[in-house]
């Protein structure tokens, strides 16, 4: 079920494969930020923080908003420096510490923004627990092997993505890369916003 969860594709996946054109540490520090906001949610699930997502339209429209707002943002910020002239491949292993935490907290950020993710816990551990488990350790124990997939996926989707910038080193082309995924975040949380 994690698994399933984690490869249908996402705006989490999105921002992976856009880090990986940066360099392989950003993409990795973006998914294990995502993994993070993973076993976030799953914390929040285990003490009935996320329950309040399903019963209360105010804080579900809240969180989707803000979410709906941050990837609208990183679409704006990520098009304006493609007009910058900001774009440019990294060298594999030559990131700085610096953009690789921006970038884990640009993971996390997004993640603890989808207020899917907390309804999908809420919706599915009751029927995954076995009515013999207590279930706040059953839940933890998910949340933890979600974390794990999660992060274990990541981290191959972005060594994936790393890899492309063997054949995109050219300036042009990853300007018009880097703006498709604007365009991308940008339709994804007016979409998000729109969503009832």
């Amino acid at each position: 079920m994690s698994l399933l969860l984690t490869v249908l594709p996402g705006p989490d996946t999105l921002l992976v494969v856009r880090s990986g054109l940066r360099g392989r540490r950003q993409a990795i520090a973006v998914g294990l930020g995502t993994a993070v906001a993973a076993f976030g949610w799953g914390l929040a699930a285990a003490f009935g923080v996320a329950a309040l997502l399903q019963h209360s339209a105010a804080a579900f429209t809240a969180v989707k908003f803000a979410g709906a707002a941050y990837l609208v943002f990183l679409g704006v910020r990520t098009f304006w420096r493609t007009r910058q002239g900001q774009v440019s491949a990294v060298p594999t292993g030559t990131e700085g510490h610096h953009n690789a935490w921006r970038a884990a907290r640009t993971g996390l950020v997004a993640g603890l923004l989808n207020p899917k993710t907390g309804l999908f816990y809420v919706a599915v551990l009751p029927q995954i627990i076995p009515e013999t488990e207590t279930v706040l350790p059953s839940t933890l124990l998910f949340a933890t092997v979600d974390a794990v997939v999660v992060a274990l996926y990541f981290v191959l989707l972005a060594w994936f993505a790393a890899l492309l910038t063997n054949w995109l080193r050219r300036p042009r082309t990853l300007r018009f890369v880097e703006r498709t995924t604007a365009v991308a975040l940008m339709t994804l949380g007016i979409r998000t916003a729109l969503e009832p």
